[in-house]
């Protein structure tokens, strides 16, 4: 299936893909989207009132507010759309709003802090899409996560 939508990019995918519950990371997104209420530590009403979606129809925006994945990661102005069926991770709101960077490569993806150049998150390739799985890496403690040494030689030369 492949889907268009401005706020979101090109999507190439199934339902099945995507692990329910999975934040995935997305370059077309515009913010940060879940559509689970206890992810939230704070919320308030939102700025927009609705987003078009993955399948192009209009979705009402119910709340905004502070999701925290980790200790150095906080996303704030995270949208809340009930009608949502996957949480996603917009990059362009990680680079700018947190200074962060994101890496990717052909089947992992990193988020990284420009300044402490601390790891703050993996993801993995999957159908397509990077699944994000650990929001709790540092830089000591990723190496053993990886498959490959191909990954292993890479996530090294970062450091």
């Amino acid at each position: 299936m492949t889907l268009f939508c401005p706020d979101f990019g090109i999507f190439w995918f199934t339902q099945q893909d995507v692990e329910s519950g999975a934040w995935l990371l997305n370059s077309g997104a515009t913010n940060h989207m879940t559509f689970t209420t206890t992810d939230f530590t704070q919320t308030s009403l939102p700025r927009r009132s609705n987003i078009v979606n993955t399948n192009c129809v209009t979705s009402l925006v119910t709340r905004a507010g502070t999701v925290k994945l980790s200790p150095s990661l906080q996303l704030h102005n995270t949208l809340l759309m009930p009608s949502l069926l996957y949480k996603l991770l917009s990059v362009s709101q990680i680079t700018i709003d947190l200074n962060f960077t994101v890496l990717f490569y052909s089947n992992f993806c990193l988020i990284q802090d420009i300044l402490t150049k601390e790891i703050i998150g993996r993801g993995t390739k999957r159908g397509g899409l990077y699944h994000m799985e650990d929001f709790s890496i540092g830089r000591a403690h990723f190496t053993h996560l990886f498959t490959s040494n191909k990954e292993q030689q890479i996530l090294l030369w970062r450091c």
